[in-house]
């Protein structure tokens, strides 16, 4: 028997979206779908547009702020993948966690690290245990440095996270069950403790093809006999609604038969805080975190194989 979910419901689930490429045109199709369904999930934002090669609209964007107030307004969870794409100083951290709060009414209580900004936090190798940092020193040489938690860089915003950032995503892995992979989320590191709170994992859905295999009926009727959690991490944005503005048919198809579970279809935030309470002072050992490291990097490579990424 697994875990026992609110109302007597017989799994769980939700979606982190991450917002690259993320333009209301190709996210409100996918979002109304969801409300439609009874799915309230996460939202990732960015509060400046992107400076770098990457692409997305931002809470800068009058457009796009009205449709994430409206997610908001819905019981969407809106959460923060940094202020923005690209390196962002301590002083504009400063004033986009302030900008985020004085637009939104309230402060992120996600952080999702995105991609190489200088700015992330505990990220690159830094994500590791230190047996696996040095395994992967020894094989690849020194890795590029991130400097959200370093006190002596202009990126560190450490400080502010531990203040108002609650759970930051870590490992990410291929099965529909997150939680038979990460039993502890959401735990703390004792080493990553003076800039973070609690650590979280999810499952793998980031294009639409992915995501679409993930949530297969039959993966759900495993998720469902196993009373377990599915939190995908994914970018709604990869192809999961055309140029026309239709949604991919065998996704909303696969979603159609989801919504139809007795699931608990709520956002991240409310479910990490539910398994919170069974536990609030959940460390997870090097030992722990050891595992976890190395499933992630054997299914990196399987994926890798698989999608060619």
């Amino acid at each position: 028997m697994g875990t026992k979910w609110p109302h007597n419901k017989k799994f769980a689930f939700t979606i982190v979206d991450d917002t690259e490429g993320g333009t209301v045109s190709n996210l409100k199709p996918i979002y109304d779908l969801f409300y439609d369904k009874g799915l309230k999930t996460t939202k990732t934002v960015w509060v400046y547009p992107p400076r770098d090669k990457f692409t997305g609209e931002s809470l800068a964007d009058r457009v796009y702020y009205d449709f994430i107030s409206e997610l908001d307004e819905r019981g969407f969870e809106i959460a923060l993948h940094n202020v923005g794409s690209g390196d962002f100083s301590r002083e504009e951290i400063r004033s986009g966690l302030k900008l985020f709060n004085q637009t939104m009414g309230f402060y992120p209580i996600m952080q999702i690290n995105h991609a190489s900004n200088l700015d992330n936090l505990y990220w690159g190798i830094e994500r590791y245990t230190k047996i696996l940092q040095y395994i992967m020193t020894l094989l690849y040489g020194s890795r590029r440095k991130y400097y959200g938690t370093d006190p002596s860089s202009k990126y560190f915003w450490g400080d502010m996270s531990k203040r108002y950032i609650k759970y930051i995503r870590n490992h990410t892995f291929n099965g529909i069950n997150t939680l038979k992979y990460d039993p502890k989320m959401p735990y703390k590191v004792s080493d990553k403790e003076a800039y973070s709170n609690y650590w979280f994992s999810s499952s793998d859905g980031d294009t639409v093809d992915e995501f679409t295999e993930l949530i297969s009926p039959r993966n759900v009727l495993k998720l469902e006999k196993e009373n377990g959690l599915c939190i995908v991490y994914t970018h709604l944005a990869k192809g999961f609604v055309d140029k026309n503005g239709q949604i991919n048919s065998r996704f909303k198809s696969h979603i159609d038969f989801l919504s139809q579970r007795e699931g608990w279809f709520v956002p991240a935030g409310e479910i990490l805080e539910f398994l919170n309470k069974a536990s609030p002072e959940r460390y997870a050992s090097q030992s722990y975190l050891f595992k976890l490291d190395v499933r992630w990097a054997f299914e990196r490579i399987w994926k890798k194989i698989k999608y060619g990424r």
